[in-house]
């Protein structure tokens, strides 16, 4: 497996939508993931699982973005929704379980999907803008703090960050 690149896959089922994340879970592949969730609710494909076993790790604006399509899906959505993660290793747990957002998802171990049911998600990783990036992050952070406010503390630097680097971003292609 190619480490260096993160790959989406989706399979859909009636009204559930498998997504299988091959590699690492980051900002770039975010933008996409977002994209993509959209895009189903958008069918009305309320149910998903990810499919985990070979996503390595997920760093936090990609795990700020599982846990606000969580939320939206488990909370706000009319018809309820809902994210099963399916094989996650014990890293992405321990790092949904810290940031208080473990309890949006139900775990699961023992299903599998048919492997030739996936296709590639279209939109390429590595084409996501510099400033779409940045907006996601910043997105994602917020939805962090606002699912768990002790998240605060954690991300209040990164959320200022993200607020300068959006501006400059926006202001260097006006």
């Amino acid at each position: 497996m190619d480490l260096s690149k993160t790959r989406l896959l989706v399979a859909l089922e009636r009204d559930l939508a498998c997504i299988k994340i091959i590699g690492r879970a980051n900002v770039k592949a975010s933008v996409s993931f977002k994209a993509l969730m959209t895009q189903q609710r958008a069918k009305n494909i309320f149910h998903f699982t990810l499919e985990l076993e070979e996503c390595l790790i997920m760093d936090s604006t990609f795990l700020g973005v599982l846990a606000n399509q969580a939320y939206e899906l488990v909370e706000q959505a009319n018809p309820k929704g809902s994210i099963q993660l399916l094989h996650p290793n014990e890293r992405v747990l321990g790092l949904l379980d810290n940031l208080g957002v473990l309890d949006l998802f139900t775990i699961r171990k023992d299903a599998h999907f048919d492997q030739k049911a996936y296709e590639t998600v279209r939109e390429a990783l590595d084409h996501n803008s510099r400033e779409a990036m940045t907006e996601t992050s910043l997105q994602a952070h917020r939805a962090l703090i606002a699912l768990n406010p002790t998240n605060r503390e954690k991300f209040e630097d990164v959320t200022h960050f993200l607020e300068k680097e959006l501006k400059r971003q926006k202001k260097a292609t006006e």
